[in-house]
């Protein structure tokens, strides 16, 4: 049984030393000129969220704190810098897993042009060092690590694009036969005041695509980047939606289409060692658009007949899948947008319902279903209702005017019908407008469509003030 539709989702420091965590981060104030970058990390075969590295920054360009936390929102590393009188970074305390700070001291040459970070575990005892030579922009461009005895055991070059971006780093450990060095390498993708996307790559395997937002202090929200949802595999460049998962998120299904948006062709996507295997889904289509069964074994599709969209279904067998079954013939349903609950009811957006336009339930009676009720119909059309709690709360997609864009009223909504004759309405605050809606717990993302990609972005960043 899945969990809560809807959780509130707390990003504490951590559970130890929270007293001294506490007193640290109340030393750190903000104001409305600070910038926060933001680089949230993903899986580069599956799309799964694989935490964030929060940098926070002066008005001035200085770095001011780096946070880096899990998947579940945990911070792992907590890093506070303090700068000398001419600005440049003087010394650091930094959270890792002991309840106790570690510390850094930052020493440069008379020129400026070598930078010394001295290491501190124990209070007062100097330890390991690292000297790092700087370019005429304060850049590190070569770094040699040393042991608290002096002796050097690595070395790496830290290289550049000419648009200021970094385009790696290659270690070199001294001294250690096989394995002794390492090369990274960004490759940025639809770059934007620098880059917005990238893939790093560790010997030219990829190992996480690094997704950029800015934000100031200052914003009412926080509205992040999307990353197309496992590129390549579904994500292929062309138009993808209706994005459509399993409970554990092993198994979607999603359409694709070319210039006819009524005619997609279905697809199917299994997440198989690590990666996404995808194949077109049965003998069917073309379809509007389409949704799986929270256990993976049924699948719903509506198709775009002539006067209304009809529903239909098909089921998982031992030979593959059963042959469609007409929904619209069989019990009376018209709709698109279907979506099935763990108990089996069907939930769908019916345009011209006996109540007007806007989501409906057909409760499941047997191997078939009751007739329609309304759930939510509304003057603006509410669609695309997508349930996780057996009906008890709907997410919604809402367009309140012509242009459909995001803003304050379009968007996704969160529907409670714990009381069916008052439903409470709420607009979900750090989502753009999209449909398809969709939290995929097992992969720690909040997953859409914009018409024309399947898009993702961290789940707990979408449940901020939800």
């Amino acid at each position: 049984m899945r969990g809560i539709l809807l959780s509130a989702a707390g990003l504490l420091l951590c559970c130890v030393a929270p007293d001294l965590r506490a007193l640290v981060v109340e030393d750190f104030q903000l104001d409305s000129s600070t910038l926060e970058e933001r680089i949230d990390l993903y899986h580069p075969s599956t799309g799964a969220y694989l935490g964030s590295e929060r940098t926070w920054f002066g008005a001035d360009g200085r770095r001011l704190r780096l946070e880096v936390t899990d998947a579940q929102g945990a911070v792992t590393l907590l890093f506070i810098v303090r700068h000398d009188e001419r600005g440049r970074e003087s010394e650091a305390i930094y959270f890792e897993s002991d309840p106790e700070p570690d510390r850094e001291v930052f020493t440069y040459s008379d020129d400026g042009l070598r930078k010394t970070t001295t290491y501190y575990y124990d209070p007062g005892v100097a330890a390991d060092r690292t000297e790092s030579e700087l370019d005429g922009r304060g850049r590190e461009i070569r770094k040699q690590y040393f042991r608290a005895d002096g002796s050097q055991y690595g070395e790496e070059d830290v290289l550049w694009n000419a648009d200021g971006t970094q385009l790696g780093w290659d270690f070199r450990y001294l001294g250690r036969d096989g394995g002794a060095s390492f090369r990274f390498r960004y490759e940025a993708i639809d770059p934007r005041g620098g880059w917005s996307r990238r893939i790093r790559s560790r010997d030219g395997v990829p190992e996480r695509v690094e997704v950029r937002t800015r934000i100031t202090a200052s914003a009412e929200s926080i509205t992040v980047t999307p990353v197309p949802f496992a590129p390549d595999a579904v994500s292929s460049g062309r138009s993808e939606t209706s994005p459509s998962f399993s409970w554990d998120g092993t198994v979607m299904v999603f359409a694709r289409y070319g210039d006819d948006w009524e005619t997609k062709d279905p697809h199917i996507a299994y997440l198989e060692d690590g990666a996404w295997r995808v194949e077109r889904l049965a003998d069917i289509g073309p379809v509007y658009n389409l949704a799986i069964s929270p256990d993976g074994q049924t699948v719903i599709y509506a198709i775009a007949s002539v006067g209304a969209r009809t529903l239909h279904r098909i089921r998982r067998t031992a030979r593959g899948w059963s042959p469609p079954q007409d929904l619209t013939a069989a019990f009376g349903l018209v709709g698109a947008y279907p979506c099935l609950t763990d108990d089996g009811d069907l939930f769908l957006f019916s345009a011209e319902g006996a109540a007007g336009a806007g989501i409906y339930a057909a409760a499941r009676d047997g191997d078939g279903f009751a007739p329609p009720r309304p759930v939510f119909v509304r003057d603006d059309a509410p669609f695309d209702g997508y349930t996780a709690d057996d009906g008890r709360s709907l997410l919604v997609t809402r367009c309140f005017d012509e242009a459909c864009l995001s803003g304050p009223k379009n968007g996704i909504w969160e529907i409670s019908l714990d009381d069916p004759d008052d439903p409470k309405e709420r607009k979900l605050p750090n989502l753009p407008y999209a449909w398809g809606a969709q939290p995929v717990e097992s992969l720690g993302l909040f997953v859409f469509t914009d018409g024309e990609d399947i898009l993702a972005i961290p789940l707990l960043v979408a449940r901020l003030n939800w």
